[in-house]
């Protein structure tokens, strides 16, 4: 069975229990990376959400995917704090003691996204997958 060239291409990473959404106070269990055209979608999936929150974390156009993908990346190996920043986007990637904390968005009223070291190198093949997926296909 073949797919549509333009259908969404999804990418379920399993997170582990030191997964956690602030200021919501959500606990995570998966991120869903859509990408769908030109953008990536990023998606939360809640063991628990008895106030509603909507799962959609941010929407970032390829080359902001691209350089999300490749910052966090190299927070993991260098083991230091990188600044995914473009004209669209800023998020800085800190690396804590017992994880990574992902800070999107405005320094005053950041959301924050918790990882736990067991998971982190499945996060990071998950954003290089689904970026690959809408990248240009380069030529020889």
């Amino acid at each position: 069975m073949t797919t549509p060239a333009n259908a969404p291409h999804v990418v379920q990473v399993d997170l582990d229990e030191r997964a956690f959404l602030f200021p919501a106070g959500k606990s995570v269990s998966q991120l869903i990376l859509t990408a769908s055209g030109d953008t990536v979608s990023i998606d939360l999936t809640f063991p628990f959400n008895q106030t509603r929150l909507p799962p959609r974390l941010v929407v970032l156009d390829v080359e902001d995917a691209a350089v999300l993908a490749r910052c966090l990346t190299m927070a993991v190996y260098l083991a230091r704090t990188q600044h995914a920043i473009t004209e669209t986007m800023h998020i800085t990637i800190d690396v804590l003691a017992n994880g990574y904390r992902l800070q999107f968005g405005d320094l005053h009223k950041p959301l924050e996204l918790m990882l736990g070291t067991a998971c982190i190198w499945r996060v990071c093949q998950g954003f290089l997958r689904v970026v690959d997926v809408i990248s240009p296909v380069e030529s020889h």
